[in-house]
């Protein structure tokens, strides 16, 4: 098993230290400016990255915490405040289990203005088992125990590299606590999650397109002891 500080990068102690949050606000700010006026994301993001002379890691990270006013009504009105008792949620795993990985690490992880937590690990195609993937995948399946849902699909992008390996990961930890799952190995996750209700996933696009989504994440981050968050809002 690797131990593997998951998503950790030196850079991010300076790069969204106490001295860079200002800074990082007032680059929001514009961003959100520019976007709610109709701007393309790219070249919003180009034009305040340029003019403050961010990172390329600041960048990306700006990207996934900001969004248009429009962009967060749509997100809050498909959002759903409680998981009724006995449905079936629909989870983004590659999205849930990294993410969890890399709040376990003691590494980053961003708080979007949607709400919803998001990461800078960057997978691309390649992924690895670590240390901190089944602490992760049992906190998930213990906080949606808590809710009493019925069952959870897993959706796992096949394409990714030791997606099988995941699988089995998830589906012997599920068994060992008990909870029911189906675990689909598809093609695109993210296409399958945004035709689906009770979506579990930080992926702007797919909680941007799903038919209703709960932000588990939130939850999750909560129960951590001193997460590392960047937040902007």
């Amino acid at each position: 098993m690797k131990h593997i500080r998951r998503g950790y990068n030196e850079e991010d102690i300076t790069g969204f230290g106490v001295e860079a949050l200002p800074l990082l606000r007032i680059c929001a700010e514009d961003i959100v400016y520019l976007l709610d006026r109709g701007y393309p994301y790219k070249s919003v993001l180009t034009f305040v990255g340029n003019r403050h002379k961010l990172t390329e890691r600041q960048r990306t990270a700006l990207m996934r915490m900001c969004a248009s006013g429009e962009m967060l009504k749509l997100r809050e009105e498909k959002r759903i405040r409680t998981l009724e008792k006995g449905c079936t949620v629909n989870i983004d795993a590659f999205n849930a289990i990294v993410l969890m990985e890399t709040a376990l690490s003691g590494s980053m992880i961003l708080r979007g203005m949607d709400g919803c937590y998001r990461d800078l690990s960057g997978l691309a195609g390649s992924y690895a088992v670590i240390d901190k993937t089944e602490p992760g995948i049992e906190r998930i399946i213990a906080a949606l125990q808590g809710h009493d849902v019925s069952d959870a699909v897993f959706f796992v992008d096949a394409p990714v590299s030791n997606s099988g390996r995941l699988k089995t990961l998830i589906a012997e930890t599920a068994e060992r606590m008990d909870f029911p799952i189906d675990i689909r190995m598809v093609k695109d996750a993210d296409a399958e999650l945004k035709k689906c209700a009770n979506v579990i996933s930080g992926d702007s696009e797919v909680i941007s397109e799903c038919i209703s989504w709960y932000n588990l994440y939130e939850e999750l981050v909560s129960q951590l002891d001193h997460p590392w968050i960047t937040d902007v809002s």
